[in-house]
């Protein structure tokens, strides 16, 4: 399969997105159809293009795989709240332990934010 016009265009919105994108948010960015952003994340993701998680109720995160995230994840509502603070030294340690490169790195953590526990 090749990378078609759509296809790069849902890179492209990856790769400048700051933080993790729904499904949703790129079909609302792109305008293609929902179905077509769906194959296109498949596609991307299988040749290692764009990483994902899911968080609560199935909610999937797409990202740049090249790049680093921090985030404490709302077990409640499913926000996620991005930080600057890395475990950089923790994982210098783990890849000299364990003979891993480190190609990219996602750090969340769960937890119930401030909102929610009102």
């Amino acid at each position: 399969m090749r990378m078609t016009e759509n296809r790069k265009k849902i890179l492209k919105i990856i790769e400048e997105s700051k933080i993790p994108l729904t499904a949703e948010e790129i079909y609302k960015k792109t305008g293609v159809n929902l179905s077509t952003v769906y194959r296109a994340l498949k596609f991307l993701e299988e040749r290692k293009l764009v990483g994902s998680f899911s968080v609560n109720r199935g909610v999937r995160y797409f990202f740049r795989r090249d790049n680093h995230y921090h985030f404490m994840v709302c077990e409640r509502c499913g926000k996620l709240f991005p930080f600057e603070e890395c475990a950089r030294e923790l994982i210098d340690a783990l890849q000299k332990k364990y003979r891993f490169s480190e190609e990219s790195h996602l750090f969340l953590i769960y937890g119930i934010c401030e909102s929610c526990r009102r």
